[in-house]
């Protein structure tokens, strides 16, 4: 097996003249497990509810229950059922229904080791290309997510605007992906003895014969013989494998933090303890138990600004839903939040955010002021306010725009904004998770931004939106960063 460094430092090393192309495949090697399975989750929810794609949701599901051979002409069969099936669909509804999958399966998914493959190509000057047996509508959400401009994928025939039942020959598998890659490395003038592939299955052989440095990547038992019969390189990606023993008892743990820090807030109500004192008691328990409970270590640039000036408004980029943990522990007294008004449903979240004295934001109510007066009663009284501009969890860690009431109160407060930069919440727990996975949270916390030093409100929300999205970088590269061991 290949060390992920020895690779990337084969990648910097390679000749920077006529630098080629790296070609990846999607499933098991940019991203852990099968797209086709999110996209038909989310074709079954839909067709649910939907005439037009209730059959297709039927044949998804039973796909998926028979484990199909998805290899050879059984891939090809595979394909024109499903087109088939789809036949009269718009190809809008797809294409949603694509993105939707992406969001809500496929982006937590993503390597972080392939990520750091893609920027080492790039950064070397090659030409990026997914190449892949899945159809566009699961290929191109991730690869506009990593900057990838060429797709090959399989094609299905669309007139006006629908499906039309057929595919498109040939197919972008087995010797369709060669030809394929022949045609990319053709229109750049260049062969494919001058270009990287990067799969894990062996139905790719015959590109991987090919080209000039073939990578098995979480190869298959048949990829991995050939690839050690051979002498190519095989990298082997862990960050979004199965969780284990340990992720669920800490996920476990925490949650029973949630549960008694909650218990312990009831009580103090009832027995008429000051509210403030009970309010910061749950949050250093939360802050304090519930981190070292789910593994989180912190490494926190400016931690001097947390402290320094009270009361204050803390903006922070929302990420996850252990957000709220995170902040307990930077924040630790003192502080109430604001939460969006479904939450105070929620049963596990809604009982412990009232104890601690949230804020709940109605976001679909045109007439705010009375929010606005209890937010500036808080501040009044000495506590901070915590907000997240955003309004909603990012699914890899994007800068969403920002809304301007945190702006708009630190006006009317005369108290300062500080801003906390979480860079990788998401990788303990993302959107859309359920099982924590011990991290080492890096935060950056900016200097106070003065209410003398605040000038419009859009411009101030526009300035510190640019701010965040700077330290950042693009998602989810540099949000994400992978540091590989030796």
């Amino acid at each position: 097996m290949t060390t992920l460094n020895r690779h990337l430092k084969a990648i910097a090393d390679s000749p920077a003249e006529g630098a080629g192309i790296a070609f990846f495949d999607l499933d098991r090697t940019l991203i852990g497990g099968y797209s086709i399975i999110a996209l038909a989750w989310e074709t079954a929810r839909h067709g649910a509810r939907q005439g037009e794609l209730a059959q297709a949701a039927r044949l998804l599901r039973d796909l998926l229950r028979h484990r199909v051979d998805a290899s050879g002409g059984n891939y090809h069969r595979l394909v024109r059922r499903v087109a088939k099936a789809l036949a009269g669909v718009s190809e809008a509804t797809l294409a949603e229904l694509g993105e939707r999958a992406y969001c809500n399966h496929i982006a937590r998914s993503l390597y972080r080791e392939a990520i750091t493959l893609v920027e080492s190509h790039r950064a070397a000057g090659r030409r990026l290309v997914i190449i892949s047996a899945a159809s566009r509508y699961q290929v191109e959400p991730v690869a506009r997510v990593l900057g990838i401009d060429e797709i090959c994928c399989t094609r299905l025939e669309v007139q006006g605007g629908r499906f039309t039942g057929q595919v498109i020959a040939p197919l972008c598998h087995g010797e369709g992906k060669l030809m394929a890659a022949r045609r990319v490395a053709r229109q750049q003038g260049t062969t494919l003895d001058n270009c990287w592939f990067y799969s894990d299955s062996s139905d790719d052989l015959p590109l991987l014969r090919r080209v000039g440095r073939p990578v098995a990547v979480n190869p298959s038992e048949r990829l991995g013989a050939v690839a050690k019969d051979r002498g190519w390189p095989q990298l082997h990606f862990n960050t979004r494998g199965l969780p284990s023993f340990e992720h669920l008892a800490r996920t476990m743990l925490t949650l029973q933090t949630v549960l008694a820090t909650t218990a312990i807030g009831a009580v103090g109500r009832r027995l008429g303890l000051e509210a403030v004192g009970n309010a910061n008691r749950m949050t250093r328990l939360l802050g304090d138990v519930g981190s070292g409970f789910a593994g989180l270590d912190f490494e926190i640039e400016g931690a001097d600004h947390l402290h320094r000036e009270r009361p204050a408004i803390f903006v922070f980029n929302h990420q996850s839903l252990l957000d709220s943990l995170v902040l307990a522990h930077l924040l630790r007294h003192d502080v109430v939040a604001f939460c969006k008004q479904e939450l105070a449903a929620n049963p596990l979240a809604g009982p412990l955010l009232r104890q601690a004295d949230t804020i709940f934001v109605d976001r679909g109510a045109p007439d705010q002021s009375a929010v606005l007066r209890q937010a500036l009663e808080v501040l009044a009284g000495g506590r901070s306010l915590v907000i997240a501009p955003e309004g909603t969890r990012s699914t890899l860690g994007e800068i969403q725009p920002f809304r301007h009431g945190a702006f708009l109160l630190a006006k009317k407060a005369r108290v300062p904004i500080i801003p906390i930069v979480l860079h990788n919440v998401k990788d303990a727990l993302p959107k859309g998770g359920w099982l924590l996975r011990p991290a080492t949270i890096r935060v950056t916390v900016l200097p106070p931004l003065e209410p003398e030093q605040m000038g419009g409100v859009r411009q101030v929300c526009s300035a510190m939106e640019e701010q965040y999205s700077a330290l950042l970088g693009r998602s989810p590269l540099a949000a994400l960063p992978y540091r590989a061991t030796a």
